[in-house]
């Protein structure tokens, strides 16, 4: 998951938007814990909101929190059905090589300990030190792989999906390793995850090192949003996830800010509108690269939104259209 999938997702029910602003900040995150310290916590949350909502906002409000900062440069924004996308980069994601390299370094220490499907809540004290006032809640997943082809398409068939699932990509040199529900780059964390962060960092600031803090945390359920990724991989071991997002029955509106030097492209795919990004401060993945192409397609009672993305620093744009192109 690049840093600019650290992301806030705000959905709609019944038509009635939330916002979900890029200049949240503090007093956001000062009100959710107002929230969760009252007693009549629970019925006040379903008087206000649903409970989709609530879990959704905490997803905004532990991602966005804290980065109101100056400089923003737009990068771009579409929408199409149900989904809505505004990206931007901001100066205070630029990290330098040291604490990119430790940063990536204890992700992939607490994802090694997590269980196929568990996902993690994470304290680094690295990156803490990096923003000034709340950070938003990290988090890292392992997800669950199905290796085998022909169980994977029962699994996206029951789920209805339509897509086909190809069995290889690029003339067959990318031929399918697994599938998993969610994704490596496209996950939730819980809505105890700005508890989880305070309770971390009492405990970094009675510590005497900076090791990396993680506890296990409940993905939201009953979100409008499910992810569907499979993975292909060549013989240099070079990958190529495709993910779908499905979308039925509620609308998302998505604020993203990326790192400062992420290289962006609008494409053509066929007449399909598409937006290619490429970031060299991926925090997830086999390299800190991280590149994808995505496009929104409405269908009947569902909008799917589509990304072909890699995380092998030796992935070329020019492959990765072709890949891209070849699933519509």
């Amino acid at each position: 998951m690049s840093i600019e999938r650290q992301l806030a997702e705000a959905f709609k029910r019944n038509e009635s938007a939330i916002e979900c602003p890029p200049s949240l900040d503090a007093r956001i995150m000062a009100e959710y814990r107002r929230l969760r310290m009252d007693k009549r916590g629970d019925s006040f949350m379903k008087r206000k909101w649903s409970l989709p909502k609530v879990a959704i906002i905490v997803v905004v409000v532990a991602v966005l929190s804290g980065f109101a900062y100056a400089g923003n440069k737009f990068l771009f924004s579409d929408s199409k059905g149900r989904y809505a996308i505004h990206m931007q980069t901001n100066e205070a994601f630029r990290l330098n090589q040291e604490t990119l390299e430790k940063v990536r370094a204890s992700l992939q220490e607490v994802q090694a300990e997590l269980a196929p499907g568990e996902t993690a809540v994470v304290y680094l004290p690295e990156l803490a030190a990096k923003f000034n006032g709340e950070l938003p809640p990290l988090g890292v997943t392992n997800p669950a792989y199905m290796t085998d082809i022909q169980q994977w398409k029962q699994v996206l068939e029951k789920s209805s999906i339509a897509e086909p699932l190809p069995d290889s990509l690029l003339g067959g040199t990318y031929p399918f390793q697994a599938g998993t529900l969610n994704s490596p780059f496209h996950f939730m964390m819980g809505l105890d995850a700005i508890e989880l962060q305070d309770e971390m960092k009492t405990e970094n600031k009675k510590g005497e090192d900076n090791r990396p803090l993680w506890r296990l945390t409940a993905p939201p359920v009953d979100i409008p949003q499910s992810y569907y990724t499979s993975v292909y991989r060549n013989a240099n071991g070079e990958a190529i996830y495709i993910s779908w997002g499905v979308l039925k029955g509620s609308s998302i509106k998505l604020e993203g800010i990326s790192s400062p030097d992420t290289e962006y492209v609008q494409l053509d795919l066929n007449g399909q509108k598409a937006h290619y990004t490429k970031n060299d401060q991926s925090l997830y993945g086999d390299s800190n690269v991280f590149q994808g192409i995505m496009w929104i397609e409405e269908e009947e009672d569902q909008t799917i939104v589509y990304h072909v993305e890699s995380d092998s620093a030796s992935m070329t744009k020019e492959r990765l259209i072709e890949a891209a192109t070849s699933l519509q």
